[in-house]
Protein backbone atom coordinates (compact mmCIF):
# COMPACT_ATOMS: atom_id res chain seq x y z
CA UNK A 1 0.00 0.00 0.00
CA UNK A 2 2.28 2.46 0.65
CA UNK A 3 4.72 1.69 -2.08
CA UNK A 4 1.64 1.90 -4.53
CA UNK A 5 0.89 5.51 -2.59
CA UNK A 6 4.37 6.11 -2.93
CA UNK A 7 4.44 5.48 -6.94
CA UNK A 8 0.96 7.22 -7.58
CA UNK A 9 2.68 10.49 -5.40
CA UNK A 10 5.69 9.99 -7.81
CA UNK A 11 3.50 9.80 -11.11
CA UNK A 12 2.21 13.13 -10.13
CA UNK A 13 5.39 14.69 -9.63
CA UNK A 14 5.71 14.59 -5.86
CA UNK A 15 8.57 12.89 -4.41
CA UNK A 16 7.54 11.54 -0.63
CA UNK A 17 9.91 9.16 1.09
CA UNK A 18 8.82 5.82 2.76
CA UNK A 19 9.65 7.00 5.93
CA UNK A 20 7.23 10.32 5.72
CA UNK A 21 4.62 8.06 4.04
CA UNK A 22 5.01 5.89 7.18
CA UNK A 23 4.82 8.79 9.76
CA UNK A 24 1.92 10.29 7.96
CA UNK A 25 -0.26 6.88 7.63
CA UNK A 26 0.64 5.59 11.04
CA UNK A 27 2.45 2.27 10.56
CA UNK A 28 6.08 1.22 11.64
CA UNK A 29 8.37 1.48 8.69
CA UNK A 30 9.77 -2.48 9.14
CA UNK A 31 6.53 -3.47 8.31
CA UNK A 32 6.39 -2.35 4.35
CA UNK A 33 10.18 -3.78 4.35
CA UNK A 34 9.07 -7.06 5.88
CA UNK A 35 8.87 -10.26 3.33
CA UNK A 36 7.60 -13.50 4.93
CA UNK A 37 9.87 -16.43 4.71
CA UNK A 38 8.04 -19.48 4.48
CA UNK A 39 9.77 -22.50 4.80
CA UNK A 40 8.95 -25.15 2.01
CA UNK A 41 7.27 -27.80 3.28
CA UNK A 42 8.83 -31.00 3.39
CA UNK A 43 7.45 -34.52 1.96
CA UNK A 44 8.71 -37.87 3.18
CA UNK A 45 8.53 -40.20 0.22
CA UNK A 46 7.98 -43.10 2.88
CA UNK A 47 4.65 -41.43 4.65
CA UNK A 48 3.30 -40.17 1.17
CA UNK A 49 3.05 -42.80 -0.98
CA UNK A 50 0.95 -45.00 1.80
CA UNK A 51 -1.34 -42.07 2.44
CA UNK A 52 -1.90 -41.72 -1.14
CA UNK A 53 -2.63 -45.05 -1.78
CA UNK A 54 -5.22 -44.80 1.25
CA UNK A 55 -6.49 -41.44 -0.56
CA UNK A 56 -6.90 -43.21 -3.89
CA UNK A 57 -8.79 -46.31 -2.00
CA UNK A 58 -10.93 -44.46 0.98
CA UNK A 59 -11.16 -40.98 -0.18
CA UNK A 60 -13.90 -40.37 2.57
CA UNK A 61 -11.51 -41.07 5.19
CA UNK A 62 -10.19 -38.12 7.37
CA UNK A 63 -6.33 -37.70 8.34
CA UNK A 64 -7.06 -38.94 12.04
CA UNK A 65 -8.31 -41.73 10.33
CA UNK A 66 -5.47 -42.62 8.12
CA UNK A 67 -2.75 -42.27 10.37
CA UNK A 68 -4.76 -44.58 13.09
CA UNK A 69 -4.55 -47.39 10.02
CA UNK A 70 -1.24 -46.54 9.12
CA UNK A 71 0.33 -46.44 12.16
CA UNK A 72 1.51 -42.91 12.00
CA UNK A 73 1.32 -39.42 14.02
CA UNK A 74 -1.68 -37.56 13.11
CA UNK A 75 0.92 -34.76 12.52
CA UNK A 76 2.83 -36.65 9.86
CA UNK A 77 -0.43 -36.79 7.73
Amino acid sequence: MIRRTQQGLLAEGVAVSIAKLCMWFGILRRTVYYKPVKAAPKVDPRFAEPIKKMIEEEPSFCYWTMAWLLGFNKNAV
